[in-house]
């Protein structure tokens, strides 16, 4: 919780996307990860974020979690420059521009 208060201190208010990543996964048995794991889904619910149970040992959800936290940011950032240019059209970095 501390970590977290520190971070909305530190950053503009809806800068940030919140996660609570669970890892090590692959070391604990099936009953141990659920129950961690409905502990962790009721804690991320008090903190508003999502939360995602991965392993970098197997790979289980690593892809997936990047995936999730660049198209957010990808939807953040058109959304932010779709409002700058009050249109249907918005450019990407130096590249093309992309229409709505």
């Amino acid at each position: 919780r501390q970590w977290l208060e520190d971070a909305l201190r530190e950053n503009e208010p809806d800068s940030s996307f919140i996660f609570l990543v669970g890892t090590k996964k692959d070391l604990v048995s099936g009953a141990v990860c659920e129950r961690t794991e409905l502990d962790a889904i009721r804690f991320a619910n008090e903190m508003q974020a999502e939360y995602w149970s991965v392993s970098a040992k197997t790979g289980e959800n690593v892809k997936e979690f990047f995936s999730r936290v660049a198209a957010l940011a990808f939807e953040r950032s058109m959304i932010k420059e779709l409002g700058k240019t009050a249109g249907c059209k918005a450019r990407i970095g130096t590249g093309n521009f992309i229409s709505m």
